[in-house]
């Protein structure tokens, strides 16, 4: 379950896979659907609000001690640059602390990339080592925390945080880029897509590989906003009915 030399045999769309990604729809969809009760700040809130802190925290902490007990640590992988571990950093943040801006950011990397990556995840390990279990629910509860602290901690979008996110992204990717230089690593898949058959392999080489990852980002922040923006004047109109109804 623990060595990194056994259970190689991950399989995209397999049985394993499909049951991962059924179990995070089903808490996105529990989650959702209970987005009312976030707002309240009750037992529920609390509770599902330390949970996704703890499965965040407790992913990339292990991830650290895991490669240097069995001694795979390198500084091309695992030193926490990847978005996900951002992600992780500032969703574990942004729970003790409000910030509009950072939540912007949080909310255009933390959507909707994490659950890309659960339909097409950079594994190799098989249910149920360590990696797989480690993968799929750290990519699940980073979309998770976004939809908690959407809710729980009240923000709304404008459509000027669309670009902001986009400008941070590139300025972050900027060092970034020089890291993966210097490392010869792939922090961002900014020096291509993963070794793993994965929506990237589909964004070709070169300035067109990168042309591609503006594209997609552009077009991934859009959509979140759009989705988000919808979800909430959705749940303003059925606040604002409800209380009619009592009032009349």
């Amino acid at each position: 379950m623990f060595t990194p030399e056994n259970m190689m045999t991950f399989t995209l769309f397999s049985s394993s896979h499909f049951g991962a990604l059924a179990v995070f729809f089903v808490l996105f969809f529990i989650l959702f659907l209970n987005k009312e009760r976030l707002r309240r700040e009750g037992r529920f809130e609390k509770i599902t609000g330390h949970m996704l802190v703890v499965v965040l925290l407790v992913s990339e902490v292990s991830y650290q001690v895991w490669s240097i007990s069995y001694g795979v640590w390198d500084a091309r992988s695992y030193i926490p640059l990847h978005l996900c571990s951002f992600s992780t950093f500032l969703g574990i943040f942004l729970f003790w602390k409000r910030s509009e801006w950072i939540f912007y950011f949080y909310l255009y990397i933390g959507f909707f990339p994490p659950i890309l990556a659960l339909v097409t995840p950079d594994l190799l390990f098989e249910f149920p080592h360590y990696r797989y279990f480690k993968f799929f629910l750290h990519h699940m509860a980073i979309p998770l925390m976004v939809v908690y602290l959407f809710y729980s901690r009240r923000y709304t979008l404008q459509l000027r945080s669309v670009l902001y996110g986009i400008i941070t992204l590139n300025v972050m990717a900027v060092p970034i880029f020089f890291i993966n230089q210097w490392l010869g690593s792939n922090y961002f898949f900014l020096s291509g897509p993963p070794e793993a058959n994965t929506a990237l392999s589909l964004f070709g080489e070169g300035l067109q590989y990168y042309l591609n990852l503006e594209l997609a980002a552009i077009a991934i922040f859009t959509l979140t906003y759009f989705f988000f923006r919808y979800a909430d004047i959705t749940t303003n109109r059925r606040r604002k009915k409800a209380r009619l109804d009592t009032d009349s």
